[in-house]
């Protein structure tokens, strides 16, 4: 079918597609679904199939209507975006629907496409490459970190000393001790020591049991959050819950075993590697950033609301049911978007110019090696990331693994 159609551009990222379908196709489809409806619908006082068109369309009129445009609008849209060449990275956005009997049909589309990018340099860029020597001192120290993270909080028995961990209710007092009112803060978690509230806080609470009360006068630090408080005088009634203090696990085949080693030698082994490895994550690091910071172009809107929507979903699971302010962590987290977004769209271009494709071995052997981790069939996962759409992001991840070792090997490395 021929369709009338222009395609406008406001932003370099977005088309507007606006398309005319001329009333006699629109109709001709309009009139096979009332015949279809006429044939099945039972009416009270008509035979089957004998309903009159005039009573279909004052009882159903708008239902079929509305079920021809929504089945063929679609079709329209992909007929206009095909001839019209366009490759959208998203689902269109229908802004608005004109239809009356007689009349053409018209439709107003938002699609967000890639925006165009004219690549500068990519190739021969300078970048540094440190030498780092991984000694037995620095696995110790991972290995410490590890252990701090895998830590435990148990209770203490006895008094609170440095480092203790104390779960407390803190009643803010005026400067002669009274309480004011509504500035209770219960089930607070903090350690002695991290001078949250000041020095003089943590001092006086060392040597506290459970369920003590203590009175605790403090200064605020300068660099408090709440900026009319900081470097100001407090006064607290400190009301122990718990003492408690970290526990950290043993250091041994148990431990390796339980944070994805074989044991302790392959543990240490792997976090050495990860060591050595590290001078190349920068380096790759260092010349991708050199890249983007070159280029200064607007990112498709949705595209950034996918990342900040997930960064507000992360957040969420984060805060275990707590209330977060979602505007401030959009706004936070909008700058580290745009530049994840301006080095995926470089990416592309770049393996687009170089023609860099992801070979079928090449994805066979990723499922094949998440399979394994999975211990799952290979198919099964093929056909699961088939169908949730993951398949073509590990695609789309091999791909860009592979176009950033291309600029590695083209890149000027200076060893350090």
């Amino acid at each position: 079918m021929n369709l009338n159609f222009t395609v406008s551009e406001p932003k370099p990222w977005k088309r507007v597609l606006e398309i005319e379908v001329p009333s006699a196709s629109i109709q001709t489809e309009l009139d096979e679904a009332y015949g279809r409806y006429r044939k099945e619908m039972r009416i009270p006082g008509f035979r089957q199939g004998k309903v009159p068109l005039s009573v279909l369309k004052a009882r159903f009129g708008n239902e079929i209507r509305a079920e021809v445009l929504e089945r063929k609008i679609p079709e329209y849209l992909n007929q206009a975006r095909e001839e019209a060449d366009i490759d959208p990275i998203s689902q269109p956005v229908i802004e608005d629907i004109s239809f009356d009997d007689g009349k053409d049909l018209k439709v107003r589309a938002v699609l967000e496409v890639k925006p165009p990018i004219e690549l500068k340099q990519y190739k021969d860029l300078r970048v540094i490459r440190k030498v780092v020597e991984v000694t037995d001192e620095n696995i110790a120290r991972s290995l410490d970190a590890l252990r701090e993270r895998y830590a435990n909080i148990v209770r203490v028995d006895g008094a609170a000393e440095q480092d203790h961990f104390l779960m407390a209710d803190l009643q803010h007092l005026d400067s002669s001790g009274v309480p004011i009112i509504g500035r209770k803060e219960e089930g607070q978690f903090f350690q002695i020591g991290t001078e949250r509230l000041g020095e003089a806080f943590d001092k006086q609470l060392i040597g506290v049991k459970a369920d003590e009360e203590r009175r605790v006068d403090t200064v605020y630090p300068d660099d408090y959050a709440e900026e009319d408080l900081a470097g100001q005088q407090g006064h607290f009634l400190v009301k122990v819950r718990d003492v408690l203090e970290k526990q950290l696990p043993i250091l041994d085949d148990a431990f390796a075993v339980d944070v994805g080693a074989e044991d302790l030698d392959d543990l240490k082994q792997s976090i050495k590697e990860e060591m050595e490895q590290e001078p190349d994550r920068e380096m790759r690091t260092k010349l991708l950033e050199q890249i983007v910071a070159d280029y200064d172009f607007e990112v498709p809107e949705s595209m950034l609301k996918t990342y900040l929507d997930q960064s507000v979903s992360e957040a969420r699971s984060r805060a275990r049911g707590q209330e977060i302010d979602e505007e401030a962590i959009r706004q936070e987290y909008r700058p580290a978007a745009v530049d994840q977004i301006k080095r995926y769209l470089l990416l592309d271009a770049i393996g687009d110019e170089e023609q860099i494709e992801v070979t079928k071995e090449e994805l066979d052997g990723r499922l094949e090696r998440i399979a394994e981790r999975g211990q799952m069939p290979v198919d099964q996962i093929r056909r699961t990331f088939r169908d949730n759409g993951r398949l073509e992001r590990i695609e789309s991840d091999i791909r860009e693994e592979k176009v950033v070792e291309f600029l590695v090997q083209h890149a000027d490395i200076q060893v350090e």
